[in-house]
């Protein structure tokens, strides 16, 4: 508690807003600081959503008490209740606590009050497959592609969402065109390979992993010494 009031102490001095402070901690892999700062903020500002929202946030990625984050997005929902980022933080808290079902309730209401919130739509993505609905989880990766993400792993993870779905065409076309995007990557090789493997193509499974393996170097021939 020293600690955390010297935190706060220090940044008085320098003049800084408490979101300037969360900032610069933060910044410098200085959380503990940062959550000092937040929870500074919740206390003496009591009409404010955000020092809460602060506090959630950094006691979720500390691994603080689920209690204290579970006190703070409730004042913040209190004072906010159309806050998207409380109800997404509510959503990670729910899904901390192994509430697959409500965590992504509260996704669903974050993405409803900003449609563009990609963090939401991730997590909704990774819920969705955790539950095993498939549709939902195809339409969350679908949006997170077409918003501009060309994240390899986004792209994998729809070719096996439409794999478990029945889509099997479709995975296919997925799993292909990101080859042919990617023809040296051994992550995307391996996953067309293991397709094919599971689809009975066991020839176009074996020919694609070997062009992973190391191309040995044509020795050059010598001819013999005349000495």
């Amino acid at each position: 508690m020293m600690a955390a009031s010297a935190v706060v102490l220090a940044g008085f001095l320098l003049g800084a807003t408490p979101l300037e402070q969360i900032t610069v901690h933060e910044a410098a892999g200085d959380d503990a600081g940062a959550l000092a700062w937040a929870e500074y903020w919740a206390q003496n500002d009591p009409r404010s959503p955000y020092g809460h929202l602060e506090a959630a946030r950094l006691g979720l990625k500390l691994g603080k008490s689920l209690q204290t984050v579970d006190w703070h997005l409730r004042w913040a929902y209190a004072l906010a209740p159309d806050n998207p980022r409380g109800l997404h933080l509510w959503g990670v808290l729910e899904e901390e606590r192994g509430d697959v079902q409500g965590a992504r309730e509260a996704q669903r209401k974050a993405i409803a009050l900003r449609a563009d919130y990609v963090e939401a739509h991730r997590r909704l993505a990774a819920l969705s497959q955790r539950a095993g609905d498939w549709p939902e989880a195809e339409k969350e990766l679908r949006y997170l592609i077409g918003a501009g993400d060309g994240d390899t792993g986004l792209k994998l993870q729809l070719a096996s969402v439409q794999e478990k779905s029945g889509q099997v065409p479709e995975a296919e076309r997925t799993l292909t065109d990101l080859h042919r995007a990617q023809p040296k990557s051994a992550v995307v090789t391996r996953a067309l390979a293991d397709f094919f493997g599971r689809t009975g193509r066991q020839k176009q499974a074996s020919a694609l992993l070997r062009t992973l393996e190391p191309q040995k170097k044509a020795m050059r021939s010598l001819s013999a010494s005349r000495r």
